[in-house]
């Protein structure tokens, strides 16, 4: 990924975060431009990738929308997760994906034990948000995702 598409990306999910914080929900126009810049961008360097791209968020609706009726995940965590997928690549954005459930399950552990209270919830745009420059990082850095897929 070029430095402005990190950039972007960065951009993109601080901003979910913010939003997530500041309102307890993520824009839906914030995840519209979020999906067209990275499908846009995706059509214009490597449109070879677009269908294993379309695969694995199509792969990501099915696998999380059942958590959303009872409550588990928001929509928009859920919107948001799938618009990563056109900007991380599949691989990355499985790494994304496991750092974002991981991250949040130890907010969620430390809400619980500092609360005590079952009924409080975690800002997931948050954990995402790490996980993406956690990802970014990692990427910079040298490490490829095939590594850590095979930990």
């Amino acid at each position: 990924m070029t430095e402005g598409g990190r950039i972007l990306l960065l951009f993109f999910a601080a901003a979910a975060a913010v939003s997530d914080l500041s309102r307890g929900k993520i824009s839906n126009t914030l995840i519209l431009l979020m999906l067209t810049a990275g499908v846009g961008w995706r059509l214009i360097c490597t449109p070879e990738s677009l269908p294993g791209i379309v695969g694995a968020m199509v792969l990501t609706l099915a696998v999380l929308i059942p958590f959303w009726k009872p409550g588990g995940l928001g929509a928009g965590d859920i919107k948001l997760l799938t618009a990563l997928v056109p900007f991380l690549g599949v691989r990355w954005y499985i790494v994304s994906f496991i750092f974002s459930f991981l991250i949040g399950a130890v907010f969620s552990a430390v809400l619980l034990i500092r609360s005590r209270d079952l009924s409080r919830t975690i800002h997931f745009a948050v954990p995402v948000c790490i996980s993406v420059a956690l990802c970014l990082l990692l990427q910079q850095l040298g490490i490829q995702s095939t590594f850590l897929l095979h930990l």
